[in-house]
């Protein structure tokens, strides 16, 4: 489970502002050689980029292509300004011109497979990265898109032989440094790590910037030695199966519509559900059961009254506008009714309370079990999992994907670290449109991105504000009746809230939230493991029966 966590920290040093140059040495190789002024432009259109000024940095790189209409690093500097401003149609339309223009380029392809990773069209990101496989088969970038599909895809081994060879032939790229140490079982991360940082590149690894923030990062090696010296979230007693209560969490008021004399109103009713946990059999919390959250995140002021002891310093970004500073703490013992975890990492907020809530508790801190949400008779269900027969049983070792025969029913969702993404359609009586997912039990209600939203549906503004662990999203919108279908499910959402999701992003875009009003009409079982689910929808039952 942790090392989903560690996942997404080393991924925020994406490398989305790195620059491109020109061939140039032979321009070079002689000092006396008058100066080239195409590569003086990339040098001003570089600088604008690294420096943030997106549209002056996209209008430099086109003035380029129009002068060289096969320059290379014009290209990818132009796909690379439109991602940056979150311009992605024009992204596209520069990437379909870019493989058009020099199909014989292996980083184009790739770049291109890059901008359709992040809009989420993965059949796109797929065609481009085997195109630049194809150009070039030891392409670095191509086979570190693939090893990003791979992940997502729960193809742990294919992933990590990726990200092997991605890293022999470009060692010097920091996102597939990244994405590479990730792979590797939790010692040698930390000693590979450790010959990095001899070679002063763990620093600069460290120090990138990234698109989503300016905030420093946590202090990788401190959280890398952690890791590995101290196996975390060891099972005390092994895995077996063990049944959990779950209780209503908090209370909410929820309109609601009474057909007769077409009458309005409100109702309470709960927002989600909860797991009581117990720290170091000093204290307990009540924290809400949130499949969108990693680990347990809880507020200083219980870390220090349970006595959490510090790892490193750290922040987390989720539904709200801004960041919120945080550190990771290692708890001797967490104690979850007859499941008890020994040496457990926990995030600690530097505010007393997550969003609104005492703290969050995410489904895949279960993930070595088959995890099954009932919510009608509210239990949690912990059972083992199907054993993957390529397994050796060596700690961290790299499984692909294992479907057992009682498990075909399952529906494949991708794993983006904690996240599990589900591809939805979803529509109206008259349109219809596609998005990925966050399969959230800790959203109170369902949730689509300003964009998706006015394409399917009408939306109309309303006063207040969505509170969620990062503050306040601060403009709302409702819409009309929509219907998802999403790992085998169909079902109708009336309380569904668009608003920005850019918060949300990473590596590639979020169109919404399925949340726990739509999720509580079914069961929900989880392999976290194999990236699989199930979905159960309950059978209505009649007042009367």
């Amino acid at each position: 489970m942790f090392s989903r966590i560690l996942l997404s920290f080393l991924l925020s040093t994406a490398l989305y502002a790195q620059t491109v140059t020109a061939d140039n040495s032979k321009a070079t190789s002689n000092p006396a050689a008058p100066a080239n002024p195409m590569v003086d432009q990339l040098d001003l259109a570089n600088s604008l980029l690294k420096s943030r000024q997106f549209p002056d940095a996209a209008a430099a790189f086109k003035a380029i292509i129009e002068k060289d209409p096969k320059s290379v690093p014009a290209h990818l500097g132009l796909m690379r300004s439109y991602l940056r401003a979150r311009d992605f149609d024009n992204a596209v339309e520069a990437g379909k011109k870019a493989v058009q223009a020099v199909p014989s380029s292996a980083l184009v392809h790739a770049t291109f497979g890059d901008v359709n990773f992040r809009i989420g069209d993965m059949a796109g990101a797929e065609a481009e990265y085997k195109a630049a496989l194809q150009t070039d088969a030891g392409s670095a970038r191509g086979l570190y898109g693939m090893g990003k599909l791979y992940n997502m895809l729960s193809l742990y081994k294919h992933a990590k032989d990726s990200f092997t060879r991605a890293h022999q032939s470009d060692p010097s790229d920091r996102e597939i440094t990244s994405a590479w140490l990730d792979s590797l079982p939790r010692v040698q991360r930390y000693e590979e790590y450790k010959k990095l940082n001899d070679k002063h590149l763990g620093d600069e690894m460290a120090s990138t910037d990234s698109e989503d923030h300016d905030t420093d990062l946590p202090n990788t090696e401190k959280l890398l030695k952690a890791e590995a010296e101290k196996k975390p979230w060891v099972v005390v007693g092994g895995v077996r199966p063990i049944q959990l209560k779950m209780v209503p969490y908090g209370r909410e008021l929820a309109a609601i519509s009474i057909s007769k004399g077409n009458e309005g109103g409100a109702m309470s009713r709960a927002k989600g559900f909860a797991l009581q946990v117990k720290f170091n059999d000093k204290a307990s919390a009540t924290l809400l059961l949130d499949t969108g959250a990693p680990g347990i995140t809880i507020g200083n002021k219980l870390a220090e009254k349970v006595g959490a002891v510090k790892i490193a310093d750290t922040f987390f970004r989720g539904v709200g506008e801004g960041i919120t500073k945080s550190y990771y703490a290692w708890i001797d013992k967490i104690k979850i009714g007859d499941l008890e975890f020994k040496d457990g990492i926990v995030e600690v907020s530097s505010r007393n309370d997550i969003g609104e809530e005492a703290g969050l508790i995410g489904t895949d801190v279960f993930s070595d079990f088959l995890v099954t949400l009932d919510f009608r008779e509210q239990k949690a269900l912990l059972a083992p999992l199907p054993r993957n027969p390529a397994a050796t049983g060596e700690d961290g070792e790299a499984l692909d994907r294992y479907v057992a025969p009682e498990m075909q029913s399952f529906a494949k969702v991708y794993m983006f670290g904690d996240h599990l993404v589900a591809p939805t359609v979803l529509g109206t009586a008259t349109k219809n449109a596609t998005g990925l997912f966050v399969l959230d039990t800790g959203a109170s209600s369902s949730t689509i991105s300003n964009e998706l939203a006015k394409k399917i549906t009408n939306v109309s503004y309303e006063e207040g504000y969505v509170k969620g662990v990062s503050g306040k999203v601060s403009k709302i919108f409702s819409g009309d009746k929509v219907y998802f279908h999403f790992a085998g499910v169909h079902v109708e959402s009336t309380d569904i809230i668009s608003f920005d999701h850019r918060s949300l992003g990473g590596g590639t875009e979020i169109a919404g939230l399925i949340g726990i009003t739509t999720l509580v009409q079914m069961k929900m079982t989880i392999d976290y493991r194999d990236g699989l689910v199930k979905l159960e929808p309950y059978e209505i039952r009649t007042i009367g029966r």
